[in-house]
């Protein structure tokens, strides 16, 4: 029931691997801001520029950083979701479930209802949308795309770049930390056929990099 009401909204948007909590990645992805906290305000700021109340937020993984034995305020970067206009949906990313490995039991349930405490729509480890009749596959990670469908995933920031033959990356560092719209989508999608899949010397040709 929950899906059904969610997917009314007007507006559809993704982004992901914003890794909130933590300095580290400011420096390790090379992102012109002096700390994280700073990234997360001017990062929300422009989100709701683009995201109103109507709308619902993909984030596709690692909303906040986790590293063991590194120290992260997981509660307080995970409730920043308050602070985005829009409604979010979050895809679990790989620091995700280490922070519910180690902070919950590895208990899905449990890490589920404090997501949703915390200011979060719903949370999923995979979904699955029709959007105006593209069928799109929502994970974190690129290798477990699904053949037949558009596949939007994380995980790879920069590394990877924007494409694969079986569909596009959404991570926060290649969009200037701005949301994708449905509409940026389509038009990527259409570069992606009319050019992209038929450059053969495209670095980002293969296909299960992770």
């Amino acid at each position: 029931m929950l899906r059904i009401w969610y997917n009314l909204f007007m507006g559809t948007f993704f982004t992901s691997d914003t890794h909130f909590g933590n300095d580290g990645i400011i420096e390790r992805e090379n992102r012109p801001f002096k700390n994280w906290k700073q990234f997360a305000r001017k990062t929300i700021r422009t989100w709701n520029k683009q995201a109103g109340k109507d709308d619902v937020i993909y984030f596709l993984g690692d909303f906040v950083y986790c590293f063991p034995g590194v120290e992260t305020d997981f509660e307080k970067a995970y409730k920043l979701v308050k602070k985005i206009r829009a409604k979010v949906v979050l895809i679990l990313g790989n620091n995700d479930e280490m922070i519910m490995k180690l902070h919950f039991d590895d208990d899905f349930e449990k890490f589920c209802s404090f997501l949703c405490e915390c200011g979060f729509l719903d949370v999923k480890r995979e979904e699955f949308l029709n959007v105006d009749g593209l069928k799109i596959y929502l994970n974190h990670k690129p290798s477990n795309f699904k053949a037949g469908y558009v596949n939007l995933f994380g995980h790879t920031h920069r590394t990877t770049g924007l494409w694969k033959p079986f569909g596009l990356n959404v991570g926060c560092d290649l969009n200037h930390f701005r949301l994708y719209d449905m509409a940026e989508i389509e038009r990527l999608l259409d570069l992606k056929t009319k050019y992209w899949d038929d450059d053969k010397d495209n670095l980002c040709m293969g296909g299960k990099n992770d």
